[in-house]
């Protein structure tokens, strides 16, 4: 959900932000964690924007592209403000704005880190490591950092995505096959049945009662139907659901343990490159925490805090409950060689391929499983439509 609120740094004029955030609080943390002062906080009554974002077939604004442009043309030998302005200069007209905002604020003596930070568009991580490498000038590297970890999230999110596909769409298919046969298919062959005198076989008789309750009671089911579908369209496009469904899903035993490796994994890759951009471990794993689900962000949180009152990294989130044992043993082999940035990140590349390799054991004992289910129903429907015809032919012999 997207909060509206009014901030000051410093001494700095009062200005108004947007940030996209679970809660008003994480949105008020959001700013604080960005050095601001939150003078007033706003929340849409509907945030219209959110319901339709899902919609879109692309973003507004592609950060990918920009961060990958950007660090092409410093690596030319281009300063920043050349390199935007040169990115205004060929950016669409809808982009054009938003390049044109980072100028004027650059120009205006801002940090690059402040001037994105003002513009929701571009995410927390990305300020984050912008910011780092304002210390050590090295605004490229920090920019290649971030590709990396956007192309390795993308690749995990490309790879779960492929192995859904076919199941869900063998579960489409056969669903509208077995729709189809009922509501279309049963109704004509009962017609067939209908004006016959005699008893008829019990398959007869019950695709005649299906087809007069259909014909009686159809359009209630097929308004019912819309409504059910409009309101499950509409829990989905809540965030306030999705957290909900995705709380649920957390603590259901047969996806706690694979969604929770996920998100781990994300907020180590996150948590590592941080680190390794010269972030103290604290700060990285405060800013990281905003990539995990609400449902975990209370444990990235203690980790956090016990980080700063003096544990030591694994201690800290195996107090938290954010830690496995595999992940353990590598975190406290990284406290002695003191190099927690890669140590992290190789547990990130750890539990990537464990997901993989439970996602893929779970589909490949799913697909069997959908496909005899199917065949069953469609079976069934098939069998009961020609016993009767069968039965007749019997009868006449």
């Amino acid at each position: 959900m997207r909060f509206h609120l009014d901030v000051v740094r410093g001494r700095g004029a009062p200005q108004s932000m947007e940030f996209d955030a679970a809660s008003p609080e994480d949105a008020r943390r959001l700013a604080i964690q960005q050095g601001y002062s939150v003078l007033a906080l706003r929340t849409p009554a509907f945030d219209w924007e959110q319901v339709f974002r899902p919609l879109r077939g692309r973003p507004p604004f592609e950060t990918l592209v920009f961060a990958e442009q950007v660090r092409d043309l410093l690596g030319a030998g281009l300063s920043l403000i050349e390199a935007l302005d040169t990115l205004e200069r060929a950016a669409a007209a809808r982009h054009r704005p938003v390049l044109s905002a980072l100028v004027e604020r650059l120009r205006a003596g801002a940090r690059l880190s402040d001037a994105l930070s003002l513009d929701a568009r571009f995410p927390t991580l990305l300020v984050a490591l912008v910011r780092a490498s304002e210390l050590t000038s090295d605004l490229p590297q920090a920019l290649t950092r971030f590709l990396e970890h956007e192309q390795r999230v993308a690749e995990l999110r490309h790879r779960i995505t492929s192995a859904i596909i076919y199941p869900l769409l063998l579960t489409f298919v056969g669903a509208g096959v077995l729709l189809f046969l009922l509501l279309y298919v049963m109704p004509r062959f009962a017609r067939v049945f209908e004006g016959m005198t005699g008893e008829l076989p019990w398959s007869a008789r019950a695709m005649v009662g299906w087809s007069h309750w259909l014909h009686a009671d159809g359009p209630w089911l097929a308004a019912a139907t819309g409504l059910l579908a409009v309101a499950v369209a509409a829990a989905v496009l809540t965030p306030a659901f999705r957290v909900s469904a995705l709380q649920r899903l957390l603590d259901s035993a047969p996806l706690r343990d694979r969604l929770r490796t996920y998100f781990l994994a994300r907020w180590y890759r996150a948590t590592g490159m941080l680190v390794s951009g010269g972030i103290p471990l604290p700060e990285a794993l405060a800013l990281s925490s905003e990539l995990l689900p609400s449902a975990l962000r209370a444990g990235g949180r203690t980790t956090e805090q016990a980080v700063r009152h003096g544990l030591a990294p694994a201690e800290a989130h195996a107090l938290a409950g954010m830690i496995t044992t595999v992940s353990e043993q590598l975190m406290r082999a990284g406290e002695q060689t003191g190099d927690m940035g890669s140590v992290l990140t190789r547990i990130a590349q750890f539990h990537d391929a464990e997901v993989e390799r439970s996602l893929e054991r779970g589909l490949r004992m799913l697909e069997p499983v959908v496909m005899v289910l199917i065949g069953i129903g469609v079976g069934t429907v098939v069998v009961l439509m020609y016993m009767p015809i069968f039965d007749l032919a019997g009868t006449i012999q």
